[in-house]
């Protein structure tokens, strides 16, 4: 039972996070508010509080959106996106996870080096590596190709260390009942490891969308093809254009922005368990 005392220290604490919240959110309240107003208004608007408030619901309301959709192939960058994130998202969890399970429970020589091995990858950044990346790319010829920008981001070393510290503490006696029913490892692994480990792959799901989605680097490297470019070089494209007035340049902006934002809305009980068991194992 919560004293007087702690019900309003927990109202002023409330209250302070959601004014901390007001205060992040402003941004993005400007930017989706301007988003359907004309060039004219939003300089109107730009030093008073209007510039928060979006124009009266009129027939001409959605007329950045509709001509971002029906004038430029944004919804085909975004449709490659979602694709190449559902693949990368499908295939890292099957590759990262079972190298993980690996390094957790089969034994092996040299285990806990590879271990390191990866621990140290994790601190390398993406750019030092892009260019080895390109040229073997380049080399077998698989630029401007689907499998040319999937297959060098299968492999995440903080993917395999998330799914190695989960899997440590995965008891051994399940494996061992599993065994007795002929069940074989890559079975036990598909029908109950990841179904135990539905946190750790809820958080590698989502990190590998938010990784594809703000991607820009790497597909602007594989892709010369307007037909298989990503939504990040598209808003490039788009906001770089001279002919894109303001209000439609932030309508492309919010509608890259809203997917992340509905991701990590539905997700983020399970990245914060993800997270939590993932920093509390040891092993």
């Amino acid at each position: 039972m919560l004293t007087k005392k702690q019900k309003r220290n927990n109202w002023i604490l409330v209250i302070v996070l959601i004014a901390a919240s007001l205060f992040f959110l402003f941004p993005v309240l400007w930017m989706l508010a301007n988003s359907f107003k004309q060039d004219a208004a939003i300089t109107r608007d730009m030093n008073s509080i209007r510039a928060f408030v979006p124009p009266a619901l009129k027939g001409n309301f959605f007329d950045n959106y509709v001509k971002i959709l029906t004038d430029t192939s944004f919804v085909r960058y975004m449709l490659n996106t979602l694709f190449y994130a559902a693949v990368l998202i499908i295939l890292g969890v099957i590759v990262n996870g079972l190298a993980g399970y690996a390094l957790a429970k089969i034994k092996f020589p040299f285990r806990e080096r590879w271990l390191m091995i990866i621990m140290l990858l994790m601190i390398v950044p993406m750019e030092t590596i892009i260019t080895i990346h390109f040229l073997f790319i380049a080399k077998v010829g698989l630029l401007n190709t689907v499998i040319g920008y999937v297959l060098p981001m299968i492999v995440n070393p903080f993917n395999i260390f998330l799914f190695r510290q989960v899997f440590v503490s995965l008891p051994d006696d399940v494996y061992e009942a599993a065994q007795l029913d002929h069940c074989s490892p890559i079975k036990y692994f598909f029908t109950m490891v990841l179904p135990m480990s539905k946190s750790v792959v809820a958080t590698v799901s989502v990190f590998t969308f938010l990784n594809v989605w703000n991607d820009y680097l790497w597909p602007s490297l594989v892709f010369t093809s307007g037909d298989l470019l990503t939504a990040q070089i598209g808003l490039n494209a788009i906001t770089s254009n001279d002919n894109t007035t303001m209000g439609q340049k932030l309508a492309v902006i919010t509608m890259i922005t809203i997917p992340v934002i509905i991701i990590y809305s539905l997700f983020s009980k399970q990245i914060v368990e993800g997270v939590v068991s993932t920093g509390s194992k040891e092993g």
